[in-house]
């Protein structure tokens, strides 16, 4: 049986590092100075220690000090971890609507210190996910083939008219939706809208997004050091779905989306 035979359940129990495994967690922050809560062991070295220490070989991040606070000073941070570790971030870099006049500065910037994508977070920053004040941080992703990573993309037609209008960039739902998963139709649509598994935590629910969701367009995500990482990787792993799915989500299909998204 699929579940029972599993190489990576197997790895799992055994407390096995995914040697000779291709992972990459699509959603990680970076930084301890965050206005909301402590965090702990979040320095560049802090992630990769424990990357080394699961098996995990790249990871896309953005700043906690710009969601409530100075993005330039958290996009500074997040550049200095990509210039650290080339092979190891993608950085991403964040933008506040309440400052929607320098985002188009504040992006191109970013793109010189070797950011390659955006993280939005309206919903902490007290601004509506379909306020104007993000359309020019979408008109920058569609202009240089950059990847949005969004905490919330608000109704699905909301995202289905972005990603027909801004074809160029790629859009990744932030968080797990639920069993309910809204935005299930607008990613079989769109060739440029992927789900990322962060926060699918409770028992079935990867089952429930490869049921509902093309299992090509499905990537890990831990939302490390806010959450453990292997509390994050640890229900695909453990997932009943077939080895070659489990491979596909935990690196693969991010590696193709980068590759298709790289940023100019």
């Amino acid at each position: 049986m699929i579940y029972e035979d599993s190489k990576f359940r197997k790895m799992v129990m055994m407390r096995e590092r995914l040697d000779g495994e291709f992972v990459l967690d699509a959603h990680t922050h970076i930084g301890e100075r965050s206005l909301i809560y402590h965090i702990p062991d979040s320095s560049a070295a802090d992630l990769v220690c424990e990357m080394d220490r699961i098996g995990v070989d790249k990871a896309i991040t953005f700043s906690f000090a710009g969601i409530t606070s100075d993005f330039v000073f958290g996009n500074d941070i997040c550049a200095s971890a990509v210039n650290a570790y080339p092979d190891r971030f993608i950085g991403f870099a964040l933008v506040n609507p309440h400052y929607h006049t320098e985002i188009q500065k504040e992006l191109e910037r970013c793109r010189e210190m070797g950011l390659r994508g955006i993280k939005l977070i309206a919903d902490y920053q007290r601004y509506p996910v379909e306020g104007p004040g993000l359309f020019p941080a979408y008109e920058y992703a569609h202009e240089n083939s950059w990847m949005i990573l969004s905490h919330n993309w608000g109704p699905p037609a909301f995202l289905d008219k972005l990603a027909t209008t801004f074809s160029n960039a790629c859009f990744i739902i932030g968080h797990y939706p639920g069993p309910a998963d809204i935005y299930s139709e607008v990613i079989r649509k769109h060739d440029n809208v992927y789900q990322c598994t962060c926060a699918a935590l409770n028992f079935g629910d990867i089952e429930a997004l490869v049921d509902s969701t093309p299992s090509d367009k499905i990537v890990f995500g831990s939302d490390m050091p806010d959450l453990p990482l292997m509390f994050s990787l640890a229900p695909i792993l453990y997932a009943r779905i077939s080895d070659d799915i489990k491979r596909a989500i935990i690196g693969l299909n991010a590696k193709a989306m980068i590759e298709r998204w790289p940023g100019k």
